[in-house]
């Protein structure tokens, strides 16, 4: 039990520390299809195509004309996950992703631990990505997820409610990119609301609602008055950047029927 808070009060740090200065972005709209396909007993191939659409069309600057324009970016995903016992699972990601720029190359390993809580599921998961960006020096960071969930009859379907916290921490991997100032520890948050809806044992939609936030240091200008006289010294000040993102995933699994402690779920 012990483990468990400390873990839940690792990833909700930036919750519980200091009042931030906030700014709101505009909401994006993120569509996603996933396929999986089952190459042994333990075994799970995946790939995941990922679209960002942003409410404010200024941002959606993927290409210049035709369709690709309508997008903020496009992620490619190819994953493989294994299982090794009832509760543990881990495995490899290849992800790209597509702006107008940069373009980033993600090299991800995952660990996952199955467990419960009463009656709920209590999924952990321990990511380190490694990123190599477009003009820029490759770096790493951890990511610490926790989702709590439960599963539902809905007839002869199955309707599964949950609830996750994501928390990314940089890590000293890698060199700060140029012309950047001082980094935060933990530059990004993700508290996700999802419904998933099992249409068959091998289909699963599943809308979701999700506050990002981006947490990253400011310059706040010297102020002078109308003389040219120094009123006030320009310093660096916190920012939290905050965007609502609407989901719908569609996970399609060819010859296995996913559980709710698995990635491809």
């Amino acid at each position: 039990m012990k483990k468990r808070l400390l873990f839940l009060l690792l990833i909700l740090y930036p919750l519980l520390s200091e009042a931030q200065s906030k700014i709101s972005a505009p909401t994006a709209i993120w569509p996603e299809l996933q396929l999986n396909y089952a190459v042994n007993d333990a075994g799970m191939l995946f790939f995941r195509n990922q679209y960002r659409i942003n409410t404010d069309e200024n941002f959606n600057d993927l290409k210049e004309s035709g369709i690709l324009s309508n997008f903020e970016r496009i992620e490619l995903t190819l994953g493989y996950e294994h299982t090794f016992t009832d509760h543990w699972r881990g495995g490899a990601l290849l992800r790209y992703a597509a702006e107008d720029y940069p373009k980033t190359m993600f090299y991800t390993l995952f660990l996952r631990h199955n467990g419960q809580i009463k009656s709920l599921y209590f999924n952990k998961q321990l990511q380190f990505e490694y990123a190599d960006q477009q003009d820029y020096d490759a770096r790493g960071r951890f990511r610490l997820m926790a989702e709590l969930g439960k599963q539902f009859a809905a007839g002869s379907k199955f309707l599964t409610p949950s609830v996750s916290y994501e928390a990314m921490v940089i890590s000293k991997l890698g060199q700060k990119y140029e012309g950047q100032g001082e980094e935060r520890t933990i530059d990004r948050t993700r508290l996700r609301v999802n419904l998933t809806y099992e249409l068959s044992d091998k289909v699963r939609l599943t809308p979701y609602f999700m506050r990002q936030t981006d947490y990253y240091y400011v310059l706040i200008p010297p102020v002078y008055n109308d003389n040219n006289v120094l009123v006030e010294d320009g310093y660096t000040a916190k920012r939290n950047r905050v965007s609502p993102v609407f989901g719908l995933e569609l996970k399609y699994t060819f010859n296995a029927a996913p559980q709710t402690a698995s990635f491809t779920y």
